[in-house]
């Protein structure tokens, strides 16, 4: 798609970055920050300007350079300042990767609104919950809803493919302001509304291209820009991360075009000589996996960023052995969506030969190990300028002091690196997804004929960890798998409902304490072979 419309902007002039570190108090606390660095999200679109008629998105066989973009991204901001769209107000973006997620998602940060970026997999009971809490003003979706003014995908793609001319305004926002709202997992119950401010997006974006050393000012205009292959969600911390990171690099963004598909991944690294491939460990797998690897040319790949799980010794192996230029280049990135991003990072050569090593905390970042026994491991909590605003709903995310308590279970070295050693809340990380094992019970015991259940994480060679549910029976009930999944498609997403169920007729294993001790119950099962269905009492 191309055009030859001309580009207008009232605020012409790109912001400044830089490396120096001066002290600051954000939101009452001390921490530090970059003297230089941009003040809004939508700033980030007059950095881009400088690469013009680069290719930029590429899906199936519709492809858009920077100019392109930025000319969808206006008229699609027209169009939802028509539907009453303002500063601050919360626009739901549910969907699958798109190049009108993606511009969508631009043209609410130009127009100075929070974008709300929902999970496509949410069920219904969880999406109505959701927009009861977060209240968003419109959403662009083809999910219909009733609670909400909706605009459907197909509309923005008209506006998108259209390309007719449009003026890209700015709205004035302070860096306080809130840019986003992403949700988390949690320990329990529906997802929880991260509201993120504009410093937050922003000032991890600068974390990592400091770490990189890919700052927009020490990049020439001549540089050759990395083709991205995204296969993780946008509406993800890393999607973020990736859209914001590209968009300044000068780089092309390569999405399927449909569901994953480790053949159509390959076919896309050899044909859009893709150098950098931002996935989970359960993708790599599959591709490493797929026969197709022997045939397609992936001499062009040279990093993989993975996150959203952790990564096994035995998966990084396999990639060095199969993409050379990666094997000294699979690094650790360590963050959470409550933190506001990262906390922590690493080269393959830092975290080779150390498992459980994730890196150090970056420039503005400071960790503490709470609560650390004799073997130093306990809760890691941290502290940076990006910590966001609040949970919606509930309140601050970080303490008096700035800290926010992770939940993941940890060390830090003599050297100084972080280790990740397990977590201290019950998540189970399926395929790079986070899920609550709580919310999962809480839906189980709705059931009239359970008398308890347990959920826990059972280990997969594909995605990592999947879900298992041990449940007992009331007394006189008779196992109903069909009735069980019927409740679940009804409050959970299709990602929670249990893979794996043991049926027992006795109670669940107790600690001293009284809760449910999960290790027991997880080795019991796995002794027993944790099958697909074992209805015989235990």
């Amino acid at each position: 798609m191309t055009t030859s419309a001309e580009l207008t902007t009232e605020q012409p002039t790109p912001v400044r970055w830089g490396r120096d570190i001066i002290e600051a108090t954000v939101n009452g606390y001390p921490v530090r920050v970059y003297k230089d660095r941009p003040r809004s999200v939508g700033e980030l679109l007059l950095d881009a300007r400088r690469w013009g008629e680069r290719e930029f998105l590429v899906q199936g066989d519709r492809r858009l350079s920077y100019k392109d973009h930025e000319l969808a991204v206006a008229a699609v901001s027209n169009r939802l300042a028509a539907y009453g769209i303002a500063p601050g107000d919360r626009v739901l973006l549910l969907g699958f990767n798109s190049i009108e997620w993606f511009v969508s998602f631009w043209a609410i940060q130009s127009l100075g609104a929070v974008a709300v970026l929902g999970n496509p997999w949410w069920g219904a009971h969880e999406l109505e919950v959701i927009l009861g809490r977060v209240q968003p003003k419109l959403a662009i979706s083809d999910v219909e809803m009733h609670q909400v003014s909706r605009v459907s995908v197909a509309e923005i793609r008209q506006i998108v493919d259209a390309g007719e001319p449009a003026v890209l305004r700015l709205a004035d926002v302070d860096e306080d302001d809130p840019a986003l709202i992403m949700f988390s997992s949690g320990t329990s119950g529906i997802p929880k509304g991260i509201l993120v401010s504009q410093r937050s997006v922003c000032g991890n974006l600068q974390n990592l291209l400091s770490m990189t050393r890919r700052l927009p000012t020490e990049l020439d205009d001549s540089r050759p820009g990395t083709a991205s292959l995204q296969t993780v969600p946008l509406f993800h911390l890393a999607g973020v991360q990736v859209s914001c990171g590209t968009i300044l690099q000068g780089g092309k963004l390569v999405m399927l075009n449909g569901k994953f598909d480790p053949a159509e991944v390959l076919r896309l690294i050899e044909a859009e000589k893709v150098t950098s491939w931002g996935a989970i460990p359960t993708m790599v797998s599959r591709v490493l996996d797929h026969p197709d690897l022997a045939s397609r040319d992936v001499s062009t790949l040279g990093s993989i960023p993975l996150g959203g799980a952790a990564v096994p010794d035995e998966l990084r192996a396999r990639i060095g052995a199969t993409f050379p230029k990666v094997s000294k280049r699979v690094g650790s990135l360590y963050g959470l969506t409550e933190t506001g991003g990262l906390l922590a990072a690493a080269a393959g050569k830092e975290i080779n030969g150390h498992p459980g090593r994730v890196g150090k905390p970056l420039p503005v970042v400071d960790i503490k190990i709470v609560g650390a026994g004799t073997d130093g491991i306990g809760e890691i909590h941290g502290r940076t300028p990006n910590v966001p605003l609040e949970i919606v709903g509930e309140g601050p995310v970080a303490d008096a002091e700035g800290w926010v308590a992770t939940g993941d279970l940890g060390r830090i070295d003599d050297e100084g690196y972080l280790y990740v050693t397990g977590r201290a809340k019950e998540i189970i990380i399926r395929g790079g997804e986070n899920i609550a094992a709580a919310h999962i019970e809480n839906t189980l015991q709705r059931h009239p004929d359970l008398a308890d259940a347990g959920v826990i994480a059972l280990p997969d060679a594909d995605l990592g960890e999947i879900v298992g549910a041990v449940v007992v029976l009331a007394p006189g009930a008779i196992f109903n798998h069909d009735s069980l999944l019927a409740l679940c498609h009804e409050y959970l997403g299709r990602f929670e409902i249990p893979e794996r169920w043991w049926v027992r007729s006795d109670k669940l294993p107790m600690t001293a304490i009284g809760k449910l001790d999960k290790k027991l119950l997880k080795a019991e099962w796995l002794e027993r072979g944790a099958g697909d269905l074992d209805d015989t009492a235990s």
